[in-house]
């Protein structure tokens, strides 16, 4: 038994275990099939789940055991769960930690035990175990059986849990509703009434039992102003379409009663319409605060039309200027100018104001800002003429989400008393009306003490209304300890300025709740100017602030990966389309024997290929780095044999190290299978390979290891006899195009093969580890899960380029519809099909002559590009399978969008194939060549793999 405080896991882990609530509970049939299951399966005479609390192990399930529980201390699994691993021990009359246990010389005998941990949220609450009395040993086929039903009770465990914080968010939502005054509501399809809280009894006196199966009544659909909008509630409902903040008008037992209703429409996974789920609220007295706040607001607008003076809200800008978000109509017969030429150029005002005068100006808003205090400044305008007009600004500084906002006005000092308090006025005016909608009022008696509170403000506190004796001490004890000084020093900031304050806070309310509270304060004054009471308003923003916080964030993300994507999309198409006919017309010159090019020029075209193919795959390695980044990588894992794959990529990269002449292995014998993605793993060993081979010496060998570590992994070492590398550029090694000095070398590459090989590595649940010695060669270190033997993967190398048919079995004619705008793309097309002599070209140069020509002539294959001058070939696509006489044309997409969803919208649209831009001419020629072989039948069937200029397989195939 524990005789010593809990550590920190060892705490968490009973609380985990105490919140599943399963100790001493009922037996269930899952944990007893389990553990019959494990005994018959282990031919074990005794099998227990067991879950270890602080002073005892009690058995949820048990076989050949009567006992329900033992002390901890005497308990084996208590033990077991210090660890993840199985727990063994052979025989216990043997292991000095339990040769003297009572459960060991006594019954029930105890020799032989083995117990896998159940592990639930992080913790290993006990295990699933199964005891002999007889010495033994497992073997791994019995360890993997026993890992795996533990695996099983584990789940058990872990959906009870599941269960349990489901039922609690669903209580907290229910609660929610309940604190905010509304209720929910669900229908089914023909709007009857499938689910309705009890709020809805307070407002409508309607019991919620008794709607259930009720159709939802009619009601009038009323407008911001109150007046009736076309149409009625079922109408709206009948749209189908989600909405917020439909305002009805209800006739209940002769009163009127309005009611704010915010839904969502259901579907089903087949589209089907399934009903309604949305909320409701009272707002009949809100439409009353609504009507007095656009009275209020018409007043404002009235006020602010006679006061002789500009009224404005602003920020300050980097340079000192104010940045005026809105200036009122005055500004234009003050100033000279426009109200909107002044937001739009605020220097436009700084321009008036006295050379003498606008330093001191912008001095007293700066302190004003640092401080947050009023800005109050009376400065000289020059006017047309030369006339000299003084004036005064006055604003106060509002903290929001996004900055300091300044509200205040500009006025000629001699009308200075009138606007004052017309400005008050209109300002108090506007402050209420615009936080009227569920605002909570609140008074503080300045001698006193003594606070009132309406209704809604208790309820943002947490406090049962009514509260007599509330005072203000007991309203800054609710206030976070940090934040009371700030709320103290609001309240005295109203009184001193004699102006409204706001400002935010955060409050427990009695049940233990941590919320943000905005309150808006203002002072009252006596006959004889002194301060009595403040009064202001309170809401609850905590969701508010926190959703603002999240759609900023989200927004900003989404702003941000749609721009990048469609830059590196449209980059990639830009660079593709140019390399198409470079590297086409290059590899026309080589293959050319009628005209052969000299050696020399062999070899310049040579080099221009290398060139062009190098910039290629620097353009594909941006775009998959890019998805990685954008999308991160979901890879289907399976069992792969990793020496398999080792020696196909051996194969693959043999002639390039018998081009540099550097000595590869021969390829590994024997099986050692992962936990991997084939295609994903080959591109990684090609990588390493090719990395190992580049940066060797020249005579000397890549060496390579397969080799077992521990916790059931497998690990491969590549090492090369390069130059190895220093610590310092180890630490730069996979960062995006770090080459470490290698591009001034004669090695080619971009710098992020060894980027994406890194995160296609930890999307396969592996690691990559790099030890060099600089002068001594470099080892790269892959480690992946050691995996089953059974059901391994082979994985094939990539695939090969299409092999040239041989012409004499070829058709006399076929023909070719190419659609086109580009001309070097069309002269190097028809170059292409020349070399294919079974074959004419036909070139359609804009979508619409392409769709006529495909319909006159009906060619045995269409070749399409997609961005055409006058539409998307997507769009050919799909109007040629709309139309039967033209539904079963072969369609293959010839384009530079390499973006993945792009190739897949095309092969959506009913493209059969699509190849990549630049081509490879030769291959290219060789699928002409096999697809003149097909029969038409075959023309129209499943797509063929294509590879392009980079290597890269373009189809989806």
């Amino acid at each position: 038994m524990q005789t010593t405080a809990p550590t920190k896991d060892e705490a968490r882990r009973l609380a985990v275990l105490r919140r599943l609530g399963v100790m001493d509970s009922a037996s269930e049939d899952a944990f007893d099939g389990l553990v019959e299951s494990a005994a018959l399966l282990l031919e074990m005479p005794i099998a227990l789940v067991s879950l270890v609390d602080e002073r005892r192990q009690w058995f949820k399930a048990a076989v050949g055991l009567a006992a329900s529980e033992t002390p901890r201390d005497l308990s084996f699994c208590a033990h077991a769960i210090h660890g993840a691993d199985l727990f063994e021990v052979e025989d216990a009359s043997l292991d000095p930690r339990f040769s003297d246990n009572p459960l060991v010389t006594g019954e029930p005998k105890i020799r032989f035990y083995a117990g896998q941990p159940l592990q639930v949220d992080g913790s290993l609450l006990g295990t699933l175990c199964v005891i002999d009395t007889r010495p033994r040993r497992l073997d791994d086929r019995q360890r993997q059986t026993l890992k795996r039903l533990a695996a099983a009770a584990a789940e058990l465990l872990t959906g009870r849990q599941r269960m349990l914080d489901l039922n609690d968010e669903r209580q907290r939502l229910a609660d929610f509703a309940r604190a905010s005054g509304d209720w929910l509501w669900e229908t089914d399809a023909e709007l009857r009434y499938t689910f309705v809280t009890d709020g809805i009894q307070e407002v409508t006196g309607q019991d919620p039992a008794g709607l259930l199966g009720q159709p939802m009544g009619d009601a009038a659909l009323l407008d911001d102003l109150g007046k009736p909008r076309p149409g009625g509630w079922r109408e709206l409902l009948e749209r189908r379409n989600a909405f917020v903040r439909a305002l009805a008008e209800l006739q209940i037992d002769g009163r009127v009663v309005h009611v704010s209703y915010s839904a969502v429409p259901l579907w089903g996974a087949d589209s089907s319409f399934l009903g309604w789920r949305g909320t409701a609220r009272d707002v009949s007295s809100r439409r009353q605060s609504d009507l007095w706040a656009r009275q209020e607001e018409l007043l404002l607008q009235t006020i602010t039309a006679q006061v002789p003076g500009v009224i404005f809200r602003a920020c300050r800008r980097d340079d000192g200027l104010p940045q005026f978000l809105y200036l009122s109509p005055a500004a234009g017969p003050l100033f000279g100018f426009s109200a909107e030429a002044a937001v739009a150029d605020p220097r436009l005002i700084a321009d008036r104001v006295h050379r003498d005068d606008l330093a001191g100006l912008l001095e007293q808003f700066a302190a004003a800002a640092r401080e947050l205090t009023p800005w109050r400044s009376e400065y000289r305008i020059v006017l047309p003429g030369r006339r000299i007009l003084w004036v005064e600004t006055r604003a106060l500084p509002q903290v929001t989400p996004d900055g300091v906002l300044w509200s205040g006005y500009t006025a000629d000092i001699g009308e200075r008393k009138r606007a004052e308090l017309a400005l008050r006025q209109a300002e108090r005016t506007w402050e209420l009306a615009a936080e009227a909608d569920g605002l909570g009022i609140a008074s503080l008696d300045l001698h006193s003490g003594q606070m009132m509170l309406d209704r809604r403000a208790c309820a943002n506190h947490g406090l049962a209304f009514p509260r007599p004796n509330y005072t203000q001490g007991d309203w800054l004890a609710s206030i976070e300890p940090d934040e009371r000084a700030a709320a103290q020093a609001a309240l005295q900031q109203a009184v001193e300025t004699r102006a409204p304050v706001t400002a935010l806070v955060r409050l427990r309310k009695p049940d233990g709740q941590l919320r943000t509270i905005e309150f808006v304060v203002a002072p009252n004054f006596d006959t004889g100017g002194r301060a009595t009471a403040l009064i202001g308003t309170c809401r609850d923003v905590t969701q508010r602030l926190t959703l603002e916080r999240l759609q900023r964030d989200k927004d900003a993300a989404d702003r941000s990966s749609r721009a990048k994507s469609e830059f590196l999309s449209r980059a990639s198409h830009e660079l593709r389309t140019p390399l198409n006919s470079i590297l086409g017309f290059t590899q026309l010159l080589v293959l050319d024997t009628t005209h052969p090019l000299h050696p020399d020029q062999l070899s310049q075209m040579a080099s221009v290929q290398r060139a062009g193919r190098h910039l290629l795959g620097l353009i594909d390695d941006l775009l998959e780095l890019s998805r990685i980044e954008a999308q991160g990588l979901a890879l289907p894992l399976r069992s792969v044999d990793l020496r398999a794959a080792l020696g196909a990529c051996l194969a693959l990269v043999e002639p390039l190290s018998k081009r540099l002449g550097v000595g590869l292995p021969d390829p590994p014998a024997g099986a050692a299978p992962v936990h991997a993605n084939a295609r994903a793993l080959e591109q990684v060993l090609i990588n390493l390979l090719s990395n190992a081979i580049k940066y060797n010496r020249r005579g000397a060998r890549v060496e390579v290891e397969v080799a077992e570590v521990a916790g059931a992994r497998i690990a491969l070492s590549v090492r090369d006899q390069g130059r190895g590398m220093t610590a310092a550029q180890q630490q730069r090694l996979f960062q995006p195009f770090e080459r470490l000095g290698a591009e001034h070398g004669p090695v080619e590459g971009s710098g992020l093969g060894l980027v994406i090989t890194r995160d296609l590595v930890r999307a396969m649940g592996g690691s990559l580890e790099v030890v060099s010695v600089p002068g001594a060669g470099t080892c790269f270190i892959l480690t992946l899960d050691a995996a089953q033997a059974d059901a391994v993967t082979v994985p094939m190398p990539f695939a090969d380029t299409v092999a040239e048919t041989n012409l004499d079995q070829a058709p006399a004619t076929r023909r070719v519809l190419y659609v086109e705008d580009d001309p070097l793309n069309v002269l190097l097309m028809e170059e292409v099909v020349r070399r294919a002599p079974p074959w004419s070209m036909t070139v359609a140069h804009t979508g619409a002559e392409g769709l006529r020509t495909a319909r006159a002539l009906r060619p045995d294959l269409l070749l399409i590009d997609i961005n055409l001058p006058d539409c998307n070939g997507t769009e050919i696509v799909s109007a040629l399978r709309a139309n039967p006489a033209t539904a079963t044309l072969r369609c293959i997409a010839l384009s530079a969008d390499a973006m993945r969803d792009q190739i897949d919208n095309a092969l959506a649209a009913g493209f059969d194939d699509y190849w990549l831009k630049p081509i490879d001419v030769r291959d290219l020629i060789g699928q002409f060549n096999r697809l003149a072989r097909l029969g038409p039948a075959a023309l129209a069937g499943s797509p063929q793999s294509y590879i392009s200029a980079s290597g890269s397989v373009a189809s989806s195939s």
